[in-house]
């Protein structure tokens, strides 16, 4: 081959898996030429950059990310996997079984851990299935947003607005419990409507004997619960760095297979909202809408959740309004809808792996959204 021809074989290489990594990158490409365009126009605010990430969420992030790989390479999942398929034989009793589960973890466990211990298991049985169950996982991160709007502690929008709200613990459960139960029940319906009583068959693999990384599992195991416990009690930085060492220096192969584009992903849009969110002319149009109205807050609180996610749209709507319920149904509605709605369902879609997932989550999100929205509304009076 000519020198000519041989570097134009490499040029057609190069653009082809650069258009996969467009295709597959799609939502980071988009939110870095927004940080890029953004820092053009904000040029003096570049320094500060560093100061508008949440660390303690990336850092957050970064343990679980390595604990469920940690996890997931024990052969944990794929154990456990293998026990849920002798003893669950329908579809729909399947999907049943880890929505409702999920929603029940998220209201303590938070949704992304939560996300981080179904996903994964999700993903195990479909390798085991010939049945395609994926969009169970779309449904996953929809129910992890739902049974986290309950509590306190279920996500970082609510523990926010708890704080600002100024109600006992139970107190605010008992508020937000009318949206809660009625997403569940409106879940419980799609689950009914989208999931059918076929038998699971099993693929050729999906009865091959599975060896538990004993050491790894009960290490990563008890990293886990410290992780948890540092995060309630501030020293999670402490677990990080031990953690972290601990994988790189007995299971380094682990540390190769983590998302870390997922971590880049989030300190870009943590930088880009913080940007948008202190944009004058936003502030200007807000202030005409009445926030005065729990129905504009609540509308105004969904829909930006759909643009700048529901955590940044709980903090932004706080500045204007002091409706802390209607903010509260607000977020935790817009959660779902769009994939930006919620940071959770970029770590399911992430670790699920593509954008045909993404286009399976929209398709029942959406609807899913804009029906909780109109019912959600009607119970604000």
């Amino acid at each position: 081959m000519s020198p000519l021809l041989y570097s134009f074989s490499l040029m057609k290489k190069g653009i082809t898996e650069f258009a996969k990594f467009l295709r597959r990158e799609f939502i980071l490409v988009v939110f870095v030429v927004l940080l890029v365009v953004l820092s053009f126009l904000s040029l003096s605010i570049v320094p500060e950059f560093p100061q508008f990430v949440d660390w303690r969420t990336i850092f957050a992030l970064t343990g679980l990310m390595v604990i469920t790989r940690g996890f997931n390479e024990s052969q944990f999942f794929q154990f456990l996997a293998c026990r849920i398929l002798r003893r669950v034989r329908k579809e729909n009793h399947l999907a049943f079984g880890l929505i409702l589960l999920s929603v029940g973890l998220s209201t303590f466990l938070t949704n992304d851990i939560t996300l981080f211990i179904m996903v994964p298991l999700s993903l195990q049985l479909q390798d085991r299935l010939k049945n395609d169950i994926s969009r169970l996982i779309a449904f996953e991160a929809i129910a992890v947003n739902v049974g986290s709007s309950l509590t306190p502690i279920g996500n970082p929008q609510n523990l926010f607005l708890w704080h600002q709200w100024r109600l006992s613990f139970w107190a605010f459960i008992v508020r937000m419990s009318p949206i809660t139960l009625t997403m569940v029940a409106v879940l419980a319906v799609f689950i009914v409507a989208f999931f059918s009583g076929r038998q699971l068959q099993l693929q050729d693999n999906g009865q091959r004997g599975t060896k538990i990384d004993r050491r790894l599992l009960i290490t990563s195991s008890i990293f886990m619960v410290l992780f948890v416990i540092s995060m309630d009690s501030g020293f999670e930085t402490v677990i990080l760095i031990a953690l972290l060492l601990w994988y790189v220096l007995f299971h380094r192969d682990i540390m190769s297979k983590i998302d870390w584009l997922l971590l880049m992903l989030f300190i870009v849009m943590f930088i880009d909202f913080h940007i948008l969110a202190s944009i004058s002319w936003i502030s200007k149009a807000v202030n005409r809408i009445d926030m005065r109205n729990p129905g504009n807050v609540f509308l105004f609180s969904a829909g930006l959740s759909q643009f700048i996610s529901n955590v940044p749209a709980a903090i932004f709507a706080s500045k204007f309004t002091t409706s802390w319920r209607a903010i509260s149904y607000g977020v935790n509605v817009g959660g779902n809808g769009l994939i930006i709605g919620s940071m959770a369902n970029i770590i399911a879609i992430r670790m699920a792996g593509g954008s045909k997932l993404m286009q399976t989550f929209h398709k029942y999100s959406i609807p899913y959204f804009f029906i909780t929205l109109f019912i959600s509304y009607l119970l604000l009076f």
